[in-house]
């Protein structure tokens, strides 16, 4: 193996191992000075451990299992604490899925984009499982279809993290193997996009190793990829019955011009959605530390930008049209799809910014 990469630490979490953890820790020793191992609970594998620990790499222990996503979130407080100088954390499979080759390229890869989450991606060719094939494919398709991002492989568990995101993942939910397709999709809040890198395919015994359940987790991880959808979902379904529901009852109650009806709508309907997305984006989906005093602000500012905007584009439509009644709410619907896209950016980079290295 060539090469080597200062400053990187080697995560490894790992369930009932057997003697290919061993070897990877030893391939690995020459190249990098920091290597940690997660003993996830294991019943099996005691002597692989043990003979790990006797290599001089740090073996932490979870009594019992706790899923993937827990063991690597141990892992990284624990290198946060007794390893302040790393630059980046790689995580690698305990399976021999992973080339030491392969993990040094995605450390070098790492070090050199120190905003970026950086993926090690197989190319899935040669004598692949057909359920890894598909699964992988469809999951790909899947993932694009939330996150409007192409994934060569949305499920390697090769991963270049730099230390500036270290905090943020240690905040991403899930336990199991969820938790990285959760840190696959919270990349799209990122300073920069996630970088790939291509890594060999290698599949043992048709991957018999593996601890994934098919059933279980892959519920697991497309739920994750749903609660990214939720605020946006949501929201744009509560605002718009409201807005609904406003019109209908400003359009009885009163002698009001339509113009002046659809505007009392959106300002009601806003108020209320916008509360609500403004404090589950902030916790939720971009988990941004930027204090309140500077974020809310600006949010509401966002807001009335938008909301400005589409009550303009509706209103002018509705007249131009000469609409009443729900068509103008299926207006308000085409104009807020369009506005949507610019409203996301504008949160991601000015109302709720991820902080850059460094900084």
């Amino acid at each position: 193996m060539s090469g080597g990469a200062d400053g990187v630490v080697v995560l490894i979490p790992a369930y009932n191992p057997d003697e290919k953890l061993l070897y990877l820790v030893e391939r690995l020793k020459g190249a990098f000075g920091d290597i940690l191992v997660v003993n996830d609970g294991s019943s099996v594998g005691g002597d692989v451990f043990r003979r790990v620990a006797e290599k001089g790499v740090p073996v932490v222990v979870h009594e019992v299992n706790r899923g993937k996503g827990a063991a690597l979130k141990t892992g990284f407080r624990w290198i946060a604490e007794h390893l302040p100088k790393c630059a980046a954390v790689v995580t690698a499979d305990a399976d021999g899925q992973h080339r030491p080759d392969d993990i040094v390229r995605v450390a070098e890869a790492a070090l050199v984009n120190p905003e970026s989450l950086v993926l090690g991606v197989r190319a899935f060719t040669g004598k692949v499982p057909l359920r890894s094939r598909f699964g992988n494919w469809w999951t790909r398709q899947f993932f694009f279809l939330f996150t409007h991002m192409r994934v060569a492989d949305t499920q390697t568990g090769l991963r270049g993290i730099p230390v500036s995101l270290i905090p943020r993942m240690l905040e991403i939910p899930g336990d199991r193997y969820e938790y990285e397709m959760a840190m696959l999709a919270d990349a799209r809040h990122h300073a920069a996009p996630p970088v790939q890198i291509p890594i060999e395919t290698v599949y043992s015994q048709g991957n018999a190793s593996s601890h994934f359940s098919p059933l279980l987790d892959s519920f697991r991880i497309y739920g994750a990829l749903l609660h990214f959808c939720a605020s946006s979902v949501g929201c744009f379904l509560l605002d718009n019955a409201i807005f609904t529901a406003v019109l209908f009852a400003a359009m009885r109650l009163t002698d009001w011009k339509r113009a002046t009806n659809t505007l009392i709508a959106i300002c009601v309907a806003r108020a209320v959605s916008a509360s609500v997305n403004y404090f589950y984006n902030r916790r939720f989906v971009f988990r941004s530390a930027a204090a309140k005093r500077m974020s809310m602000p600006r949010y509401w500012l966002l807001v009335l930008a938008v909301m400005s905007a589409g009550y303009g584009c509706t209103a002018g439509l509705a007249r131009i049209l000469d609409v009443n009644g729900i068509a103008i709410t299926v207006l308000k619907v085409v104009v807020e799809t369009a506005l949507f896209f610019l409203s996301y950016q504008a949160q991601r980079k000015w109302v709720f910014p991820v902080a850059r290295a460094g900084s």
